[in-house]
């Protein structure tokens, strides 16, 4: 008689055994998946060796049981322990009263895995001795079997719908045939691994592009209609898809002056001039007494949670100011923007040429002369001044310590300066008026008309060719009024208390050190002095000032650092860092006099000294190390001081770390304006957030992004909220405290080109700004919201906290990590140390074995 499936043998031992229990007792609770008689269990290859239990082996869906010795088994537990596959019945196995444990074979996974064990002697009989089965009576048999009889069908018209729906071919179809030249035959085919390994968390993501090399037109399309009410959707600043033929007329159509002279001295005209003239008086008179577009809703509360009380969703970024200008922005991108940081409404941009004008050879009509332009609100359609650059300018700033003095890097890696006090009024003039100021033609003459009206300032000093970088200058930095730096890189006491010193970043794999100051004392008689004074009064608004003239085409770095790598013999590229600015907290028992000195001294450029190395008080409590974007995408900590190597000569110093987290160049290495060691970097399709100390690696890494992120910034207001600009025109906006895998606002089509640079600005204090740039030349300036610059409560101090579990997350993390890996090591070893020794194969067997392959690779290929 044929045996029963272990399924049902199983399920009659566990009743059996409930039937032999006492009333009193609760019926134990059997699990969903499996009877509790029954454990399942995986048996490995090792374990059915030594069992001799092999599945389609030893042990069959013919012959499924197999009886283990508990001794064996007990054996097994304490010899392999962990290891051995019993060890999670090792209880069950000790309680078991019997000396043979009952093994079944599971080859349709009833249970879930391919083997299972019999705990009970009771279930171990019914399986081995099931009980006879009880006939079924015939005549049930035969009513359970019987087949329904079919019937006629009717048609009712529904074939015809469904030979109306079906697809026919209309058109014959295309045959294409794809071939490669003769010379291409039989040629070298190479392959290359790429190790999933080398990235930190495993995986190697490929994301899809949109290729603009062809396009698939539709040519016919099946679908269903359905009646529905009519919908009708606008929206603004949003890109349209949907092309469709549009008419314009250029030309009104009137009518004749009978048709005209009719409908004046029609009665229906006069009816309804008497009809609507009362109504339209009343209208007029309440907007006299009253301002009727008046936002109600947004007076209501100035907090984000009052606004939200308000019933109106005021958080999208709403366009403020445009500007643009096609002398200067035609067929060029913009590559840095700042605000001026006294004058309001006041921003300076830098436009470049695109990368493939770079490459192609320019002609004599293509060339244009490089400028920052400045903007302002009251005219943004012409510009206000005109800083003249002897190359592109990548980076520019204002300084610290006198807003009037800027500092750029050319596109040629020289460093250049500019002094726009001659130009303060014109700027203030035009900004509180909103016209522009008059030039004096005698002084400024340009051929080009518009030109003229513009002010345009000549740079002040140049670095010298030979001792500037090799390559673009890609960042450029003040460094605060608080420190200087000597050419060893030690930081000093800066006793002017005023910036005059810069540092700049190239991809020639150098990052340096400039001094504006004059290099030593010079003896300059009374004569001499009283010339430069009269210089000084003589110089009209528009002449280039003496400010940093003893620097023009001499200056020199006062410090170079290189960037060595920390694995090969070569250096970093770097394209962007940061570096934490220093707080001078001062000596209580300093003197207030000279604190009052220094507060009174006039920013002179042209009268600073360099003093003298012995003046000069080390600061031992200033940061030296700063962080550094490369071209490669790495994010490199390393220390600007030189130090000295084994015989002597002073280099630099060897980068701390080294992380791989950005998959292409570096575009944003930004401080948070709250936490001074707090860092947000941006590149390729991920931006991650450091914690300066932790050399773990980023606390927040973001997921992979589906467009490149060109750039970000820290909101000015709000500790917790950043921006994120992408190459596809969007904006992405991420508040921390609610959501840190995904934006919580996101801004599309905020223009149809890449976003260059995102730079905020507080206006007043109830209006916060954001420019926006383009790879158009567009600066777009967006009105930030109530909810996005006021701060909820105490949220300094709950950003603060989720960066200290973000950093006890990644420590926890690394150590779970370092344990598995450390646990998967061991049981490799023991793995192993468990597996028989193979024989080994002589070498006739050896090569036989390879010239089998070998003759199998040349069939295949």
């Amino acid at each position: 008689m044929p045996q029963k499936r272990p399924k049902s043998a199983t399920s009659s031992a566990g009743k059996m055994k409930h039937k032999d229990r006492k009333p009193e007792s609760p019926a134990p609770i059997e699990k969903p998946d499996h009877p509790e008689d029954i454990f399942p269990m995986v048996l490995t290859s090792v374990t059915q060796e030594l069992f001799g239990c092999r599945a389609d082996e030893d042990v069959t869906s013919e012959s499924p049981y197999k009886l283990l010795k508990k001794d064996d088994i007990i054996q097994d537990i304490k010899t392999r322990a962990a290891v051995s596959d019993f060890s999670p019945v090792k209880q069950r196995v000790l309680d078991y009263p019997d000396d043979e444990i009952l093994l079944v074979f599971d080859r349709d996974f009833i249970y879930g895995q391919c083997f299972y064990l019999v705990m009970t002697p009771e279930a171990k009989e019914l399986i081995l001795n099931p009980p006879e089965p009880e006939e079924i009576p015939a005549e049930i048999e035969c009513e359970v079997n019987k087949t329904p009889e079919p019937q006629k069908w009717i048609s009712l018209g529904s074939e015809l719908e469904i030979e109306e729906e079906s697809v026919k071919e209309t058109r014959e179809k295309l045959y294409f045939v794809f071939s490669k030249e003769r010379r291409m035959f039989g040629g070298p085919v190479c392959f290359s691994d790429s190790n999933a390994a080398d990235d930190k968390y495993g995986n190697l993501g490929c994301p899809s592009y949109q290729d603009s090399r062809f396009s698939i037109k539709q040519m016919q399309r099946d679908c269903g209609t359905q009646a529905a009410p009519t919908l009708q959707s606008s929206s603004a600043q949003t890109q349209w898809k949907r092309k469709k033929n549009m008419c314009t007329q250029y030309k009104p159509r009137e009518f004749s002056q009978e048709e005209k002279d009719n409908i004046l001295q029609s009665e229906s005209l006069k009816n309804f001039c008497n009809l609507v003239t009362p109504r339209m008086l009343y209208a007029l008179q309440q907007e006299e007494i009253m301002n009727v577009f008046l936002d109600d809703l947004k007076a209501l509360g100035t907090c984000p949670e009052e606004g939200e009380c308000s019933g109106k969703d005021s958080a999208e970024l709403m366009l403020y100011q445009a500007f643009t200008d096609q002398t200067y922005s035609k067929d060029r991108t913009i590559s840095c923007i700042n605000w001026h940081p006294t004058i309001y409404g006041l921003i300076a941009v830098a436009f470049t040429a695109k990368k493939e004008q770079q490459s192609d050879e320019p002609t004599s009509s293509d060339v244009r002369p490089s400028h920052i332009v400045f903007f302002c609100f009251s005219n943004p359609y012409d510009p206000q001044l005109l800083l003249e650059c002897p190359d592109d300018i990548y980076a520019f700033e204002f300084c610290p310590s006198d807003p009037n003095i800027i500092v750029g890097g050319c596109r040629n890696g020289q460093v250049v300066l500019w002094d726009i006090s001659g130009h303060i009024t014109h700027l203030q003039r035009a900004q509180s008026s909103g016209k522009k100021v008059s030039v004096n033609t005698d002084t400024f003459d340009l051929d080009d008309n518009k030109e003229k009206k513009t002010p345009v300032v000549r740079c002040c000093a140049v670095s010298a060719m030979d001792s500037s970088h090799k390559a673009r200058i890609t960042d450029v930095k003040w460094l605060p009024p608080t420190f200087e730096v000597t050419r060893l890189g030690v930081p000093v006491e800066n006793q002017y208390n005023t910036s005059v010193q810069v540092v700049t970043c190239s991809p020639d794999c150098s990052i340096m050190f400039w001094d504006v100051r004059l290099p030593k004392p010079l003896n300059q008689s009374a004569l001499d002095r009283k010339k430069t004074e009269d210089q000084k009064v003589q110089m009209t608004p528009y002449s280039v000032p003496d400010t940093f003239k003893h620097l023009d085409r001499t200056w020199k770095p006062l410090l170079r650092v290189s960037l060595p790598n920390i694995n090969t013999s070569e250096e970093y590229v770097p394209l962007k860092f940061s570096f934490q600015h220093y707080t001078c907290k001062g000596n209580t028992d300093r003197n207030t006099e000279e604190a009052d000195k220094s507060s009174e001294i006039i920013r002179d450029f042209s009268q600073l000294r360099l003093p003298s190395a012995k003046t000069l008080t080390t600061l031992e409590d200033v940061n030296t190390k700063f962080y550094i974007g490369t071209e490669d995408g790495e994010i490199v900590y390393t220390d600007w001081k030189l130090e000295k190597d084994d015989s002597g000569r002073l280099q630099s110093a060897k980068p701390l770390h080294c992380f791989s987290i950005h998959s292409w160049m570096v575009n944003t290495i930004q401080r948070s304006p709250f936490f001074k060691d707090i860092i947000l970097t941006t590149g390729g399709w991920k931006f991650a957030i450091w914690k300066e100390g932790v050399m773990d690696g980023p606390i927040i890494v973001s997921p992979i992004s589906e467009h490149v992120i060109t750039v970000g910034c820290w909101s000015l207001s709000r500790p917790a909220v950043f921006f994120i600009g992408k190459d596809d025109g969007s904006i992405e906006v991420w508040n921390l405290l609610e959501k840190t895998s995904e934006p919580t606002q996101v801004h599309a089509h905020i223009t149809n080109a890449k976003i260059t640079c995102i730079t905020p600005w507080t206006a007043t204090p109830k209006q916060h700004i954001l420019a926006v740039t383009d790879d158009l030349g567009v600066v777009r300036v967006f009105e930030i919201p109530k909810t996005l610059y006021i701060p909820s409560k105490s949220e300094s101090l709950n950003v603060k906290k989720l960066f200290e579990l973000e950093e006890n997350r990644l420590k926890d993390y690394l150590q779970r990590e370092k344990l598995s890996q450390k646990e998967q090591k061991e049981a490799e070893e023991l793995e192993k140390k468990m597996e028989p020794n193979e024989p080994l194969k002589s070498e006739q067997e050896e090569e036989d074995t390879h010239l089998k392959e070998y003759r199998e690779y040349m069939v295949l290929e």
